[in-house]
């Protein structure tokens, strides 16, 4: 069971990685959104930016991995890392906004895609 929710993580990532890519308009918008919500700084928004395009540069390398074995593990340590970096740049109010979305998001995806799975079978 975890092995499995571990790769439909995987496959949530890699999909939400390619949108964002392929969008960078989008990419624009939503970030004006977030820092909107968590009510960023001038002194926050170059450092979220630059955390925002080290967690994107750690899921393009993630999406490379061949070994699923170990996506769970990699996922861990990526999304632990970002959210230390996250955790420096922004208050504790601001910080705790953060993770919650992040984690319903991550959330969310990984239902839609289950579903997804659940009917194309």
């Amino acid at each position: 069971m975890k092995k499995m929710f571990f790769a439909l993580v995987a496959m949530v990532m890699m999909t939400m990685s390619a949108y964002a890519q392929s969008n960078d308009n989008n990419s624009k918008l939503t970030f004006d959104r977030l820092a909107s919500y968590l009510e960023l700084t001038i002194n926050q928004i170059e450092p979220v930016k630059k955390a925002m395009a080290q967690f994107d540069s750690s899921m393009e390398a993630y999406n490379q991995l061949q070994d699923v074995s170990k996506s769970g593990e990699a996922w861990e340590k990526i999304q632990a890392r970002h959210k230390a970096t996250m955790k420096k740049v922004l208050s504790e109010k601001q910080y705790d906004k953060y993770v919650k979305t992040l984690d319903l998001t991550v959330k969310n995806t990984a239902d839609r895609m289950t579903e997804q799975l659940i009917a194309s079978k």
